[in-house]
């Protein structure tokens, strides 16, 4: 079930860092970062029951992604950063197992999160 959820999420469309347009729901997200036309690099996975509210706290909050997150909307107004979601209502699984399977479906540990 992670792996299809991790492929699902991976799978969806990148959108601006508007934090209007992210709904209250539960669910797995990613921030991620582009250069002009690159494909954006994802730099933190995360799980919440409320993605609306987590994505406007990354704005605010201390952790050294919220760090990174401030400095890029004071720099540019978040230009270059990107997110996406998917729903998972209820989900036993822990965090740390989305962070896993996204980082061995892409080759690489997202450079926010804490390796265990």
């Amino acid at each position: 079930m992670v792996s299809s959820i991790c492929q699902r999420l991976l799978n969806k469309q990148w959108r601006d860092y508007v934090v209007d347009d992210v709904p209250h729901i539960e669910g797995i997200y990613v921030i991620g970062r582009t250069k002009r036309q690159e494909d954006p690099e994802v730099l933190y996975v995360g799980r919440t029951n409320d993605v609306h509210r987590r994505m406007g706290e990354h704005k605010q909050q201390d952790l050294a992604i919220d760090k990174y997150v401030k400095e890029q909307f004071e720099f540019n107004d978040g230009e270059d950063l990107r997110i996406k979601w998917v729903k998972e209502e209820n989900d036993t699984h822990v965090e740390q197992a989305y962070r896993e399977c996204i980082a061995e479906k892409l080759g690489y540990w997202p450079k926010y999160n804490i390796q265990h």
